[in-house]
């Protein structure tokens, strides 16, 4: 581990105040992360700063202070994205009744199969942002959120020596992420000039219409059609009257 990955972790924990009877063990540091090029130089936090103001959440306290540690995580893939690499996610599996995913989605690393994301517009009861699977058709894996928390995903992800330890046979499953989100966040708001067209969306978007040719049929922008959609698939079952 040329970066000291133990190091890194061990001033990570106690910045965070986790016990450190919670700490991976460093012999299973050593052999999952056994290659070169795992840490990298710390995140400016002027990036960070930057990257908060974009897009409009601010990140996990522990996501950002193990990037000012080191701006991702590598085992092969990335574990973690370097801050200007994490972004809104891509959908690989369907979900059942969404149609746009939330804006507050954001992949947080590629490491093989399925992207990991993170939640944040809400923190699970008890816990903090959760962390998410995308799941991936081909490979006949559902989306699923697998830690209540970055900070119990990435402890346990340093237990078990980088790997995708998620893909185990009964590892956690807490549901699905569309499904909480809308749970545990308030309907998209819909704003007053959008509001005469919702009935009208709703009938072309029931009739499988795309949304681009639902901003032709109304004459609104394409992101106008996102915004009434995103305030619509939020209240299930099959678009509820807003």
């Amino acid at each position: 581990m040329a970066c000291q990955l133990g190091a890194l972790v061990n001033c990570w924990m106690a910045w965070g105040g986790i016990e450190s009877s919670l700490a991976p063990d460093d012999e299973v540091l050593a052999t999952g992360f056994a290659e070169t090029d795992v840490c990298r130089p710390p995140a400016d936090p002027g990036a960070i700063a930057a990257w908060e103001n974009r897009h409009g959440f601010r990140l996990p306290t522990g996501l950002r202070a193990w990037m000012l540690l080191s701006n991702g995580l590598y085992r092969g893939g990335p574990l973690i994205h370097p801050i200007t690499a994490i972004g809104p996610m891509v959908i690989f599996a369907r979900m059942n009744e969404l149609l746009i995913q939330p804006e507050s989605w954001f992949e947080l690393g590629n490491p093989n199969i399925e992207t990991v994301c993170v939640d944040l517009a809400y923190r699970w009861p008890g816990g903090g942002h959760p962390i998410f699977v995308s799941g991936d058709d081909e490979a006949g894996t559902s989306p699923r959120i697998i830690a209540r928390s970055f900070e119990e995903w990435f402890l346990e992800l340093l237990r078990q020596g980088g790997r995708e330890y998620w893909l185990d046979p009964g590892s956690t499953d807490l549901g699905d992420p569309w499904a909480a989100h809308r749970r545990f966040t308030p309907q998209p708001e819909l704003p007053g000039r959008l509001r005469r067209f919702a009935a009208e969306v709703r009938s072309l978007v029931s009739a499988r219409v795309d949304e681009r040719e639902i901003a032709a049929r109304t004459g609104l922008s394409n992101d106008d059609v996102e915004v009434i959609i995103r305030h619509l698939q939020h209240v299930p079952p099959d678009f509820a009257p807003s």
